[in-house]
């Protein structure tokens, strides 16, 4: 491949708005969770009138009508409203593909964000003069470097690392979580070339098995242990729930005791996105051909006796992690079916069957004994290898 492909990555900034800003960024939040609502309501009604469902510029017609009729659609600036349809959309297409489950009303806590989807300047074509012009986004940096919001004003921002200058933002959203903001700027760049496959030695290549008892097996019998965050903070957090469970409904001493859960949840899942983070920075800084397990997720956390375990790993954001990265750098990623990688043989290839708590691979016809998950992350490398 002669040139990288273009990318987009999200780059993640705690902002600090004013009350006056955060009550108003509160409020225009709220009104795009009635106007998704509403519009997953208008779809169900029509598909029941005409068997067909509204498409998103039907539904971006009957906002620019409703902006006639109610005033406060017009406090708002039109990207964050528009953005509501293609959420709508999107979870539509999760539904159909099976991905999800079908869309549902959100409640407060379940929207908490909304999408300024253009960036910056452009440029608009002028009909009376006949050119193109400039124009700032509803979204855009002021000339002193801060984040600017039509609407809105200045926003302070924590920029503790820069954005890439080679890298263009397209879009920028603004996330409620708990008591805290965040401004994620999603910028598009080019990625490295991807290194072609003779130019990897044996030594570059892992397969990586991921587990509940060590996080991670690699083909070359590496191993990382599984830090369990929420394992570790659960006496805690129970005693936080349960708290919170017995506070009167309402009160300001449940409010606030809502904050405390929300804190703690949030740095646990700070902790685990910091270590995945790290690993996965690691792995694609010493191999150039990594191959992992294409796991159903969503399907396994089904099982009760390990969801929270599962959930707890995190291996899909790992594998997200390990994928972006991969692509960023030009490297190779390979994603195989688990179908029989713990049950086969790596030195032979015979199925061993084992129960779950068997921990080693013993090959009653070649004899070969090996941990049960160094033998997975062996069979998920030479699967990848075979397909490539």
């Amino acid at each position: 491949m002669k040139g990288g492909i273009n990318m987009l990555t999200n780059y993640k900034y705690e902002m600090y708005p004013t009350k006056e800003q955060s009550d108003k960024l509160n409020y225009w939040i709220d009104i795009c969770r009635q106007q998704y609502n509403s519009a997953l309501l208008d779809k169900q009604r029509h598909y029941k009138e005409h068997g067909k469902g509204l498409s998103r510029y039907s539904l971006q017609k009957i906002q620019t009508s409703d902006k006639k009729k109610h005033s406060f659609l017009k406090e708002i600036p039109s990207q964050p409203l528009q953005e509501v349809f293609f959420r709508l959309e999107k979870s539509f297409d999760k539904f159909f593909r099976k991905e999800a489950r079908y869309p549902k009303l959100k409640k407060y806590r379940e929207y908490n964000s909304i999408t300024f989807t253009q960036f910056g300047v452009g440029q608009i074509y002028n009909k009376k003069k006949g050119k193109y012009s400039s124009v700032r986004y509803a979204a855009s940096f002021s000339n002193n470097g801060k984040l600017l919001i039509s609407k809105l004003g200045e926003l302070e921002v924590n920029f503790h690392r820069e954005i890439p200058s080679d890298g263009k933002v397209k879009q920028v959203i603004l996330k409620r979580q708990s008591n805290r903001w965040y401004a994620i700027f999603c910028v598009e760049r080019q990625a490295e070339p991807i290194i072609a496959i003779k130019d990897i030695n044996d030594s570059d290549r892992i397969g990586i098995d991921v587990g509940i008892k060590k996080f991670a097996v690699l083909s070359n019998g590496l191993e990382y242990e599984n830090p369990k965050f929420l394992r570790k903070s659960k006496k805690k957090l129970k005693r936080v729930q349960r708290k919170y469970s017995k506070m009167q409904k309402g009160s300001n001493n449940k409010k606030k005791q809502l904050i405390k859960l929300q804190k703690l949840n949030e740095k646990i899942s700070n902790q685990r996105r910091d270590f995945h983070h790290q690993l996965s920075n690691k792995l694609t800084s010493q191999y150039k051909f990594i191959a992992v397990e294409d796991l159903k997720v969503k399907n396994m956390i089904r099982n009760r006796k390990l969801s929270k375990s599962i959930s707890d790993a995190g291996w899909g954001q790992f594998r997200r992690f390990l994928e972006y990265k991969c692509e960023k750098k030009g490297l190779i990623f390979i994603k195989v079916s688990p179908q029989y990688t713990t049950i086969n043989c790596s030195g032979c290839g015979t199925p061993v069957k084992k129960s779950l708590s068997v921990r080693t691979h013993i090959c009653p016809h070649c004899g070969l004994i090996l941990d049960r998950d160094h033998n997975a992350a062996i069979n998920i490398l030479s699967k990848a290898l075979s397909l490539v």
